[in-house]
């Protein structure tokens, strides 16, 4: 009998191809260009979203050594069991492919190795896989900024396998001034305006009916059935601090959520990555108590007049409210007519409509909060002087949303930028010395119609020197909320003799974070919880009648809990 013939497995596809015909200044100089940093000729690929940046590259470059010492370490592997080791390392603790993991390989995710080591991986299901690893990681990830070729990655990676040279030499360290506050009239001439004329004023013109109001007298008297969190077991510090507010849980959610929460404008559905049964991301109806699987990642938004929302996925998704207020769905997909790709929506897209006009989204260069599990400080608010947003108006063509042309405006130093209800005001995080915040910079948004699209100008009308993350505005457009994580200068501020305070002590090595709200017709800041050691407030945002949302989540993964508060409520009361 003859002997057996061993078939060979393929060979798994070159990781990357050396270079070492090129010096380190034409690899560093090549890969800033394709990064697009601030070098002469840059590409707008990854600047698109991120600030490439000294500390941003420093932070690329820890990120992808961890890679690759700890995940991707076996290149040349082409059994199911190396390959699958590698790809589960770069999973986070939800059991989603991360691109924090990846590392600046991102890059690499449409490349052959990737293709081959996830097939290899999941040899029954791997094309479903790889859709999802390439939607959840792949960089650049606007479908108007095509991936890197394997020439391309070569370069880069040539450089990351060197140490980065001359980065620190080749990219400027810049700093903007610290924050002088500053309130125009322009801005307090506005929130009077908006007062009567805003999306709060015109929502209860037309009879938008608001969750949980029922039998209410007043918004105040909302959401009444629902359980203070200071008569439960939810936490013993919840609403210590501001007298009289009232801190209400809405929903305890038994999974992991991933990114920001949001909500519609009359407060029915709550919005965010994650989700149980193997769902991408969650749009919750807490008024028939029901999780809506979406085949999203993150960043959920709603449109004031609660007419539509918006949700990333592996494409911007624009879709009217319809597709979650017909029948009693439990998933929606985005192949329908309801539904439409906002090609010129980048992530992190913030959504407003003009009062009697056009809707509006905005994105631009952001920090990104690892999903919301950034237990230690505010993201570092690291955006350039070339730093800029995009704005997209858009029509309603009574099924769907229809983009018009895009506007790009340069904000330097600003980031993180989100776009007012009535889409008249942008506020931005700014960047100080050394990469420490300067405060909120709030823009007027004067829009004008130009052929089919518009003409902008955004002039300066306020400065608010408060440390935070992405702020929201209220939807009367007078008050501003942000999430913020304690640090030794807000000590005093909860309680305690000051930084070295012994009980201080817990909220430094567990961490903690507090919503806050200001006042912008005066600067005023306000905390409205006083979380314990461990406990996390995140993703405030506002729905139209000046109730605040808010996630509330401890470390590890376990329940979640979605949060009302009528704190600027009983604020504009007194």
């Amino acid at each position: 009998m003859a002997d057996a013939i061993e078939i060979d497995a393929p060979a798994a596809p070159v990781f990357r191809n050396p270079l070492p015909g090129l010096s380190d200044t034409e690899v560093a100089v090549a890969s800033l260009k394709l990064l697009g940093a601030q070098v002469a000729d840059a590409q707008t690929n990854c600047n698109q979203c991120h600030a490439v940046s000294r500390t941003k590259l420093h932070a690329w470059k820890t990120l992808s050594e961890t890679a690759l010492a700890s995940c991707l370490t076996d290149l040349s592997a082409t059994t199911q069991a190396a390959a699958q080791q590698m790809m589960t390392c770069l999973t986070d603790t939800s059991g989603h492919f991360s691109p924090a993991k990846t590392g600046m390989y991102a890059i690499a995710a449409k490349l052959p190795w990737f293709d081959f080591m996830i097939h290899t991986a999941n040899p029954t299901n791997g094309d479903t896989v790889y859709a999802d690893f390439v939607g959840r990681v792949q960089m650049p990830r606007s479908g108007a900024h095509p991936a890197l070729t394997q020439d391309e990655f070569d370069v880069v990676a040539e450089w990351l396998a060197r140490g980065m040279p001359l980065a620190d030499s080749l990219v400027p360290d810049e700093n903007s001034g610290s924050c002088v506050p500053s309130i125009t009239a322009g801005m307090t001439s506005h929130t009077t305006a908006l007062a009567t004329t805003g999306w709060t004023a015109k929502n209860k013109e037309n009879g938008l009916l608001m969750f949980g109001c029922a039998g209410a007298a007043t918004p105040r008297d909302c959401l009444a059935t629902y359980p203070l969190s200071s008569t439960t077991a939810y936490g013993t510090h919840w609403a210590d601090d501001l007298a009289g507010a009232n801190l209400r849980v809405l929903r305890v959610n038994h999974y992991q959520s991933s990114y920001w929460t949001r909500s519609s404008p009359d407060g029915r559905f709550v919005a965010h990555g994650g989700g149980s049964n193997g769902n991408s991301a969650t749009i919750i109806d807490l008024q028939r108590n029901v999780e809506i699987g979406a085949p999203s990642y993150y960043d959920p938004g709603f449109f004031p007049d609660n007419s539509g929302f918006a949700f990333q996925g592996n494409d911007p998704e624009l879709c009217s409210m319809s597709l979650l207020t017909t029948g009693t769905p439990t998933s929606i997909t985005y192949a329908n007519p309801k539904c439409t790709i906002g090609n010129t929506v980048g992530l992190y897209q913030h959504l407003g409509a003009a009062i009697g006009g056009d809707y509006w989204t905005v994105n631009g260069e952001w920090q990104n909060d690892n999903g919301g599990y950034v237990v230690e400080n505010d993201t570092l608010p690291d955006f350039p002087s070339n730093a800029w947003i995009t704005l997209t108006p858009m029509s309603n063509n009574g099924t769907t949303f229809v983009p018009k042309p895009a506007i790009n405006v340069t904000v330097p130093f600003e980031g993180d930028t989100v776009i007012s209800p009535s889409s008249t005001l942008l506020v931005s995080r700014v960047k100080g010395p050394g990469s420490t915040q300067a405060g909120y910079r709030v823009h007027a948004l004067v829009a004008t119609p130009s052929g089919s699209s518009y003409t902008v100008d955004t002039p300066i009308v306020a400065n608010y020197c408060a440390a935070g993350d992405k702020p929201a505005f209220s939807f009367d457009e007078r008050y501003m909320t942000f999430h913020h994580y304690v640090t030794p200068a807000d000590a005093i501020d909860l309680g305690f003799t000051g930084p070295n305070d012994p009980n201080f002590a817990p909220y430094l090595s567990q961490h903690t974070s507090n919503i806050y709200v200001v006042d912008l017709t005066n600067g005023a800041k306000t905390r409205i919880t006083h979380m314990a050691p461990g406990q996390f407030a995140l993703f405030p945002h506002f729905r139209s009648d000046g109730w605040l949302y808010f996630l509330v989540r401890a470390p590890g993964g376990g329940d979640e809990y979605v949060v009302a508060s009528d704190a600027t409520l009983m604020l504009e009361a007194q």
